[in-house]
């Protein structure tokens, strides 16, 4: 005998067997594609029964609809990791705790308390936020990895699965304002006051829905719609912005059920991947895998184009671009003086020259070249992104197994070697000799700085002085100003230098 079990139903409901182990969910879809049979959570207030109001069952007691949240939660198919991040565990064990036999009241307020914590901590406004946020990052996510990569076919089975999980994650975006009255009720000592206070989480002086972000300072939200497959691009764009993600979040959750929502979530991945790679520009290879990386060389002041550079920034940005286009480029090896540059070079132009185009620098970091074969495999794994490695501050010639190593993987291409859709570009330390090695011949473009002469130090200083103080401060740098700062700058010991003169501006503002 079959008992159904019918949570919010907007269309027919699912029934839940319970004659055997093996039995499972039957929610068959609808016939034009894999959308859902609507699961529903009525947020702590499930329905059950069998759909008829004339013979519906008296309601279930509430920890049986609890139960059934984590019930829900472990059916997850292709999203599992959503819910078994930080925030998401707590979520289930506050929920958990107040079905804890004989639970203390304070150890069901702390586990609120931590669910809370976390969700503010991770920076979110709500609960619903937080999930979408988790879907449309993909991470461990197999589903997500075939949509950027191409690799989904049309009617593929797992769209149901996805489906599936969109419906069920749905169910499981409850209000903060519900869990809290759930804790609530359980520990009564907490008060109407408690209950208020941690039924929104926010630290915008308007907290509001993703539904309500379509208007505002910021004006209307942008578009999204699923892609023309005739429309597809060849390589994943740029992160998305802030106001983009939201737009992505608003049309998942506008839709009446999230499962008619799974055309999106693959543009999504489709336009701008998954993952941590999904979301920043800058990336550091640490320990066999990405990590969110610093946005330029010196992410508090970046560099503007300094007219003494524009030679080599230019040959450098038009290697970039081709790299960014698919067409053939150069791995790159740019050699000078200290402080003169280079890494402005390999980083703050890099970065500006390829960040509209989806461009993901990656740093090695102080392991160099030992460390670089291991990242540009790592790339290889996302082949429709395009990444430049960047080695900062080598000792050049490369000597001993990184050496050979480095030599044999810049000389090959594919799969058994240097992955296509990757550069390295390597910046030698000051105090390197430059000699036409195994490694040194690898790399197509070779760029070289040099001290700055005293014009184009007082050019440098005042771009530098402009951008960080504005075009008034930089005309208001006399002669007798930037004869002192050569003067300056040559007592350091360094010469004149790029780093000289954006030193000399940093310690002249700060007085």
């Amino acid at each position: 005998m079959r008992q159904a079990v019918v949570l919010r139903g907007r269309s027919a409901p699912c029934t839940l067997p319970h004659a055997s182990r093996s039995a499972r969910w039957t929610c068959p879809l609808r016939a034009h594609g894999p959308t859902r049979q609507r699961l529903s959570v009525k947020a702590i207030g499930f329905d059950f029964g069998d759909g008829e109001s004339s013979s519906r069952a008296a309601p279930a007691k509430r920890s049986t609809q609890v139960k059934a949240v984590g019930t829900l939660a472990a059916s997850l198919l292709v999203f599992g990791g959503v819910m078994k991040g930080s925030v998401g565990e707590a979520f289930l064990g506050a929920l958990a705790a107040t079905q804890k036999y004989q639970a203390a009241g304070k150890e069901v307020l702390a586990a609120y308390g931590r669910f809370y914590s976390l969700l503010l901590t991770a920076g979110y406004d709500s609960w619903q936020d937080y999930l979408l946020d988790q879907i449309l990052l993909g991470r461990d996510n197999a589903f997500a990895r075939a949509a950027a990569q191409g690799t989904l076919e049309g009617g593929a089975p797992v769209l149901r699965a996805v489906a599936y999980d969109l419906d069920v994650l749905q169910e499981l975006s409850l209000g903060l304002g519900q869990v809290a009255e759930l804790v609530s009720d359980t520990v009564p000592s907490a008060g109407p006051y408690w209950t208020e206070a941690a039924s929104s989480v926010s630290i915008k002086a308007r907290p509001g829905s993703v539904k309500a972000l379509g208007a505002g300072a910021g004006g209307p939200l942008p578009t999204v719609t699923p892609i023309d497959p005739a429309q597809r691009s060849q390589y994943i764009r740029s992160p998305p912005s802030d106001a983009e993600l939201a737009a992505w979040r608003a049309a998942i959750s506008n839709k009446e059920a999230w499962s008619e929502a799974v055309p999106l979530l693959t543009t999504y991945y489709h336009l701008h991947g998954f993952g941590i790679t999904s979301r920043n520009p800058t990336l550091r290879w640490v320990k066999g895998a990405f990590e969110e990386g610093a946005d330029g060389s010196n992410p508090a002041s970046p560099l503007p184009p300094l007219p003494a550079l524009d030679s080599v920034r230019a040959a450098l940005e038009a290697n970039t671009l081709a790299h960014c286009a698919g067409r053939p480029a150069e791995h790159a090896l740019v050699a000078g003086p200290s402080g003169s540059g280079k890494s402005a070079l390999l980083w703050d132009y890099t970065l500006a020259a390829g960040r509209d185009k989806g461009l993901r620098l990656v740093d090695v970091g102080s392991e160099g070249p030992a460390a670089v074969l291991e990242a540009a495999r790592g790339c290889g794994r996302y082949p429709r992104l395009r990444f430049v490695i960047v080695a900062d501050h080598v000792d050049c010639p490369v000597r001993g197994a990184a050496a050979a190593d480095l030599s044999a993987g810049l000389g090959r291409c594919g799969p058994s070697g240097w992955p296509e859709n990757t550069l390295l570009y390597m910046a030698a330390s000051s105090s390197s000799t430059l000699s036409y090695d195994a490694v040194t011949s690898k790399f197509g473009l070779i760029l070289t700085t040099k001290e700055l002469t005293e014009e184009q130090y007082g050019e440098t200083l005042r771009k530098i002085a402009a951008t960080a103080a504005g075009s008034e401060a930089a005309a208001a740098l006399s002669d007798e100003d930037l004869a002192y700062a050569v003067e300056w700058a040559r007592k350091q010991g360094g010469g004149l230098s790029v780093r000289a003169a954006s030193q000399y501006v940093r310690r002249a503002r700060q007085g």
